[in-house]
């Protein structure tokens, strides 16, 4: 399965950027969300379960920005990290709570 070129989030429209690992080294990650560019920027080396933990990681850092969640960087580095690894192994774990959702939410 491909990634998208872009999600919606609201009235928001996050473009994705894949970058090489190479570059991704340089820069010290995995991922990165852009809040004045609405740029998720992605290591498109990454496997596709890192992906989507790198993924859902940036996406709680755009719900920090769009909810005025206001907490120190370190900390809300500390939340998304969780918060992504949890999801990650709910989803990863429960097969069927992941269809149950996508098909909950589908258009």
């Amino acid at each position: 399965m491909s990634l998208p070129n872009e999600i919606v989030f609201g009235s928001r429209l996050i473009k994705l950027n894949l970058i090489d690992h190479e570059t991704a080294s340089k820069k010290n990650i995995f991922g990165q969300f852009e809040y004045s560019k609405n740029l998720m920027t992605l290591d498109k080396s990454l496997d596709n379960i890192q992906m989507s933990n790198t993924m859902l990681h940036e996406i709680f850092h755009l719900l920090h920005d769009e909810y005025k969640i206001d907490s120190p960087a370190k900390l809300e580095e500390i939340t998304c990290n969780s918060l992504a690894n949890g999801m990650c192994h709910t989803l990863y774990q429960n097969q069927d709570f992941l269809e149950f959702l996508y098909k909950s939410l589908k258009k």
